[in-house]
């Protein structure tokens, strides 16, 4: 990780936009936020040639709603699934205009109420948790230099420490060292990206 200053930098990036006043800060939080949302979109089957718009509806809400967000009253994730889901339906509601039915069960469950809504808001939060886990690793392979990354996800995999270390010409003391530090590493990097992006 970076020194204390950048710890403190990451961690109160949010809370930095919310001040409305650091345009950084709210440039480094839509980069995160676009690509979670375009990819939810395209689970959820919304047209490429949609998704764009669609995506850029949904930052614009949230940019223009978090101020108001409530911590008191409920996790930051469900409330970005909610913007997401209010849009989606929207979305959806005007396309079934031009549509005798919608085949996609997700998008069925978006526009038949809160009674299914529910499913889609666990989908998306399952999302959200796979997606800060992607990015956290990401991180962890641009800290790690020779064969460390490729060892712990070796382990991941299901393979044993005794086959990583003849596959790999290590020892087995140094495979389960490796797969510590970056383990070790990866927390450290999903509690910063949690810091970062969840008030």
């Amino acid at each position: 990780m970076g020194s204390s200053d950048e710890n403190n930098t990451r961690y109160t990036l949010l809370h930095r936009a919310l001040d409305m006043k650091d345009d950084k800060a709210w440039a480094e939080l839509v980069t995160h936020y676009r690509r979670f949302i375009l990819y939810v979109l395209g689970e959820l089957q919304v047209n490429a040639s949609d998704r764009e718009d669609l995506c850029q509806q949904v930052l614009i809400s949230l940019m223009e709603d978090l101020p108001n967000y409530d911590r008191e009253r409920g996790r930051f994730r469900s409330w970005l699934s909610g913007v997401i889901r209010n849009k989606a339906v929207m979305f959806f509601r005007s396309q079934s205009r031009y549509q005798k039915r919608l085949e996609n069960a997700r998008q069925k469950a978006l526009l038949e109420g809160d009674e299914h809504s529910s499913d889609v808001d666990e989908y998306i939060e399952q999302e959200w948790v796979a997606y800060i886990g992607t990015q956290a690793m990401e991180r962890v392979r641009d800290a790690f230099e020779g064969r460390a990354v490729e060892v712990f996800e070796m382990g991941l995999d299901g393979v044993s420490a005794g086959d990583i270390a003849e596959k790999t010409g290590l020892t087995i003391s140094t495979v389960y060292s490796l797969r510590k530090r970056v383990k070790k590493r990866l927390s450290e990097e999903i509690y910063e990206l949690k810091a970062e992006l969840e008030p």
